[in-house]
C-alpha cells in the first residue's frame, strides 16, 4: 500500500509538471545479503562495529560494515511564479536492521521510518532577489568524510533560513530550528555559517556558530563553534580538510542539538583531519580524529585512524581495501580498542572513488582489545564477516 501510495504520487506531479516547471526523482540506497542484524541480543553474533568516536563508524570506515539496509528516495517540484524560483522536496527513509527477509509484514521488512525531509525554498523575491530563503524539514549544510560516514558539520532539523548573503569572498547563512513541544525538553538552535572565506593560496575557511536552548525541566542552553579549512588540489590530485571543533551544555559538536540537560560543564572537544585523492584509478580517502569529553560524571578521551584505498584494474573492476582503528579511554578505567581490516572487489561504472553503483563482495576482520570486550559485552577476541553490498545513488 506504501509503495502503490509513493507511485500515485509519483505519476501526479509528473501529471503536473510543464514548460514552468519540472519534476525530479534521485536518492540513494545501500543493502546487500550477509548481514546481521546490529540490534542482535547475542553480542558475539554481530557482523558490524563502531569505532568510540563522536562522529559515523567511528574512524575505522564502512566497508563491510554496514549491517543495515536503508534508502532515501526524494521527490521534488520546481518552478517559476512570480519571477521567483521554488522548489518543494519530499524525501522519505526506508530502514531494516539487517538483512530483509521478505515484505513490509515480515519483521526483518523494510518499512519507512521518518520523513527526513520535506521544505519548500525560493529565490528572486523582490525584497532579497539574490538570496534563497526555506521553511520545513531538511537535511541543512552537512559535510561529511565518505567512507566513515561522519558527519563533521549536521545542522539538518525542522527550521527556516535565509542563504547566501555575500560577505566579501564568503556566503553567510542564518537559520533557526526547534525540536518537538511535546516533548519533555523541547529545544531551540540558531546557527550562522560563513562558507568560502577566501585565504588566497591558502585555500578557504568555513565558520560555523551554533546556539541551543532548551526548556522544561533541566532544559539547558549551548553553544558551539566549528572551523574547517579546506585546500583543494594539492599536487593537483589531493583535497585536505581540517576542522577544529568545540561545543558545549546542550549543542552539540557537529553544530547540531546535543543532550537537552547537559550543563554548560559539558564539553566536547574535536580535531579531525581528512585527505582524498578522488580521481583516476588510484582513488582513497582518509581520517585521523582526536577528541576529548568533559563531564562532570567522568572524562573521556579518543582518538582514531582510517582509510579507504581502491585502484581500478579496469574501467568497470577495482580493489578496495579499507583499514581502521579507533581507541577510547574514560578516565580511570580501560582502554577500548577496536581495529577493522576489510577487502572488496568491486564492480562498478567508472574509476572514480564517486562513480556509482558499486556492487561488492566483501571479506571483513574485526579485532578488539579487552577493554573493548568488556565495554561491549564481547567474549571473543576478533570476528570474521563475508557478504556483498550495493551503494548507488542518483
Amino acid at each position: 500500500m506504501k509503495l502503490r501510495q509513493t507511485l500515485l504520487a509519483t505519476a501526479v506531479l509528473g501529471l503536473l509538471s510543464s514548460g514552468a516547471s519540472a519534476f525530479d526523482f534521485n536518492g540513494y540506497f545501500r543493502a546487500g545479503p550477509g548481514q546481521k542484524t546490529d540490534t542482535n541480543a547475542n553480542a558475539d553474533q554481530l557482523r558490524c562495529f563502531g569505532g568510540n568516536t563522536t562522529n559515523g563508524h567511528g574512524g575505522i570506515g564502512r566497508l563491510g560494515n554496514e549491517c543495515h539496509t536503508y534508502g532515501e528516495f526524494a521527490l521534488s517540484q520546481t518552478a517559476a511564479v512570480g519571477g521567483v524560483n521554488y522548489k518543494a522536496l519530499w524525501m522519505p527513509n526506508f530502514y531494516s536492521g539487517g538483512a530483509v527477509a521478505t515484505g513490509g509484514s515480515d519483521p526483518g521488512g523494510l518499512a519507512v521510518t521518518a520523513v527526513n525531509q520535506l521544505y519548500v525554498e525560493g529565490k528572486g523575491y523582490d525584497i532579497a532577489p539574490n538570496q534563497t530563503f526555506w521553511v520545513g524539514k531538511r537535511f541543512y549544510h552537512r559535510t561529511d568524510v565518505h567512507f566513515d560516514d561522519a558527519f563533521f558539520v549536521n545542522m539538518s532539523g525542522m527550521g527556516a533560513g535565509v542563504d547566501g548573503i555575500g560577505i566579501g569572498s564568503a556566503s553567510l547563512s542564518v537559520a533557526g530550528f526547534r525540536t518537538g513541544d511535546n516533548s519533555a525538553n523541547p529545544q531551540s538552535r540558531i546557527n550562522a555559517d560563513l562558507e568560502g572565506l577566501d585565504l588566497g593560496g591558502a585555500g578557504k575557511l568555513r565558520v560555523t556558530l551554533d546556539l541551543t536552548s532548551a526548556s522544561g525541566a533541566g532544559g539547558q542552553s549551548g553553544s558551539g563553534i566549528s572551523l574547517q579549512h579546506n585546500l583543494n588540489g594539492i599536487g593537483g590530485v589531493l583535497d585536505n580538510t581540517i576542522w577544529l571543533q568545540y561545543a558545549q551544555g546542550s549543542a552539540a559538536v557537529n553544530m547540531g542539538f546535543g543532550n537537552a540537560t547537559d550543563r554548560s560543564s559539558h564539553k566536547t572537544t574535536l580535531l579531525g583531519e581528512s585527505i582524498a585523492m578522488t580521481k583516476g584509478p588510484l582513488t582513497g580517502q582518509a581520517l585521523l580524529q582526536f577528541g576529548k569529553v568533559q563531564d562532570p560524571a567522568g572524562n573521556r578521551t579518543f582518538n582514531s585512524l582510517g582509510g579507504r584505498l581502491g585502484y581500478a584494474l579496469t574501467k568497470n573492476f577495482k580493489l578496495q581495501g579499507e583499514v581502521g582503528t579507533s581507541s577510547s579511554k574514560p578516565t580511570g578505567g580501560q582502554n577500548q580498542q577496536v581495529t577493522k581490516v576489510t577487502i572488496a572487489p568491486t564492480l562498478t561504472v567508472g574509476p572514480d572513488y564517486y562513480d556509482r553503483p558499486e556492487l561488492r563482495l566483501y571479506a571483513s576482520h574485526f579485532s578488539f582489545n579487552s577493554g573493548y570486550r568488556a565495554a561491549n559485552g564481547l567474549t571473543k577476541s576478533s570476528v570474521s564477516a563475508i557478504g556483498a553490498q550495493v551503494e548507488v545513488w542518483f
